[in-house]
């Protein structure tokens, strides 16, 4: 296996044309940030064409908490500059989503532990996806005020439809692994200290088969999705996100979040 740091906060390792992006801010519950997101295309850009399957992981307990809000929070010194760093945010969480849906192998979400915010999409964004029994998905939106990105509304309602997407946005319900794997967004479940193992094992399944079905599939099933095209919807919710997290009210919620959790990382852990 060879390992290289796409930079500090993304690592690539890559071992029998398995690529693995694995999202490195341990500290701050590998939130995403316009730079994360910014070296994460690039690293899907020099993967493309030169790998059987590419991987997504996260460092440390968790998957990823979503946008990091003390980051957010601390970009409010104007609306302008608010603004442009929101935009930068979901523009780029939502260009990686147009890149994994475009990819022309499989990827596997390796969702090692909690995922909360925007961060579901990168979940949603690929063909397979293995989750640790101890983890569990939240959207917080309702929470902290933002729109719904990530796909939770251009991604999701495909999976476990539009009226079971609002409930689970509106009462921003946590949802174990059990229950994700029943409700029909992941694909298997591994105990923590099987999950390495687990990982290896869905790989060399997928190692006779011919990728290029999964990724024809992947593409037939994108053109079904509606009416309007994938990224069409992703940018509804990158323009409903800018609207929100101006308000007054989403300020006032950020800053009740940054009190109770000042490193703004730990989303993920909390009860």
């Amino acid at each position: 296996m060879t390992l290289v740091p796409a930079s500090s906060e993304i690592l690539v390792s890559r071992a029998d044309d398995v690529v693995r992006l694995t999202l490195n801010r341990p500290g701050r519950g590998n939130s995403l940030t316009p730079g994360l997101l910014d070296t994460l295309s690039q690293a899907l850009d020099d993967t493309a064409g030169t790998a059987r399957a590419v991987v997504l992981s996260g460092t440390g307990p968790c998957f990823s908490s979503g946008g990091d809000v003390a980051a957010i929070r601390g970009h409010d010194t104007s609306a302008e500059d608010l603004h442009a760093y929101s935009d930068a945010l979901v523009g780029g969480l939502n260009r990686v989503l147009l890149q994994l849906r475009a990819l022309p192998c499989p990827v596997i979400a390796a969702v090692n532990g909690p995922v909360t915010g925007g961060s579901l999409g990168l979940m949603l964004a690929a063909d397979l996806s293995l989750m640790a029994r101890t983890a569990f998905i939240q959207p917080y939106y309702a929470k902290m005020g933002f729109a719904p990105d990530g796909g939770w509304t251009a991604l999701l309602p495909d999976r476990i439809g539009r009226a079971r997407t609002a409930h689970w946005l509106a009462l921003d319900q946590r949802v174990s692994a059990d229950q994700a794997l029943e409700m029909g967004l992941i694909d298997q479940l591994a105990e923590p200290e099987n999950f390495e193992q687990a990982l290896t094992d869905m790989l060399t399944r997928l190692e006779p088969h011919d990728a290029s079905v999964i990724v024809t599939s992947r593409r037939l099933l994108d053109a079904q999705a509606g009416p309007d095209g994938l990224a069409d919807r992703l940018d509804a919710e990158r323009r409903a996100f800018l609207i929100q997290v101006a308000r007054p009210e989403t300020r006032a919620r950020m800053d009740h979040f940054l009190r109770v959790s000042p490193k703004s990382a730990a989303v993920e852990v909390h009860p």
